[in-house]
């Protein structure tokens, strides 16, 4: 069962958030004190999800295959995702993707009991990440922690998912409500196929805002992202690319939240039978012939890099 915070702010909110930290204080130092290598992978399942939890053993770029965790709708059989890789970028602009090696990022996942997966990620910023399978939402829970003498201030949180979906040239992404409105989804879907659709949505709980959103083409979108520019992500989806070979992502600013200097954020990512009803119209076929021919090199270039 998911432990929810208290809806109310005050002692009760407090004391939850001390409970979190605590567990991820001593989540870190277990980590700390165990051998370098890598362990299993940690898979989640049930009827109808299976999800493997990585943490830092994907050890790759933002936009090669494995990442933080891969989902699998088993109704359809479907592996959703390429990728999926949380990025910290600091006020120097420089960055850290966390599912990128035992000391460069996250380590190890670490079997929490109860259905939750824990990772750490260790630096003048500490990171924690739950994973946990509710249904069909694999929903991380990323803590950050400052160490003393250091803040949060002037951080970002990307949480980058580059999602191949029956194909990987003739995907359609949209997305419905707003940063504003509080109620912002981003969709990603086969715009031939139709059908599996994945929902990505975030949520600020403490210490951050969801500031900028975005879909783009593989060749460029990812490693835009793991470079800390954000220039290809928006606040209102002006420049949200709808087809082609496609990524999605949220980003979000990170501040001191009181004495902890610590923030929370929530992420769930999920799927769905079928795109919203507002969905973009399929492509026509000569414009799917062009997307594909124009891919084809990328495919093959990531084939290679997925078996070295």
């Amino acid at each position: 069962m998911k432990r929810e915070p208290p809806h109310k702010n005050g002692l009760a909110h407090a004391a939850w958030y001390r409970r979190r930290l605590f567990i991820g204080v001593c989540l870190s130092g277990f980590l700390l004190a165990a051998s370098p290598a890598f362990a299993a992978p940690i898979v989640l399942s049930n009827a109808t999800t299976e999800l493997t939890v990585f943490g830092g053993e994907a050890d790759n770029g933002a936009a090669d295959y494995g990442g933080y965790f891969q989902y699998v709708d088993l109704a359809t059989g479907e592996e959703t995702t390429w990728s999926i890789d949380p990025i910290l970028k600091f006020a120097d602009g420089s960055t850290v993707n966390l599912a990128n090696g035992l000391f460069d990022g996250f380590g190890s996942p670490e079997d929490l009991g109860g259905g939750i997966v824990g990772s750490v990620a260790l630096d003048t910023v500490t990171v924690v990440a739950y994973t946990e399978l509710i249904g069909t939402i694999a929903r991380t829970t990323f803590d950050f922690v400052a160490a003393p003498g250091f803040s949060l201030e002037g951080l970002s949180f990307i949480f980058a998912a580059e999602n191949d979906l029956f194909g990987f040239a003739d995907d359609a992404a949209m997305f419905t409500g707003s940063i504003a409105g509080g109620d912002l989804n981003l969709f990603q879907f086969d715009s031939a196929a139709g059908g599996l659709t994945v929902r990505l949505s975030g949520e600020a709980v403490k210490g951050s805002t969801l500031e900028l959103f975005g879909s783009g083409l593989y060749s460029g979108f990812g490693t835009s992202l793991e470079a800390g520019d954000l220039t290809v992500l928006s606040a209102d989806g002006s420049n949200f690319v709808t087809a082609g070979d496609l990524g999605l992502a949220l980003a979000f600013s990170l501040n001191d939240d009181g004495p902890c200097n610590c923030a929370q954020i929530v992420i769930d990512y999920d799927t769905q039978l079928q795109p919203p009803d507002d969905a973009p119209p399929i492509p026509e076929p000569g414009t799917m012939v062009l997307l594909g021919t124009g891919c084809l090199g990328l495919f093959l270039h990531r084939r290679y890099r997925k078996k070295s």
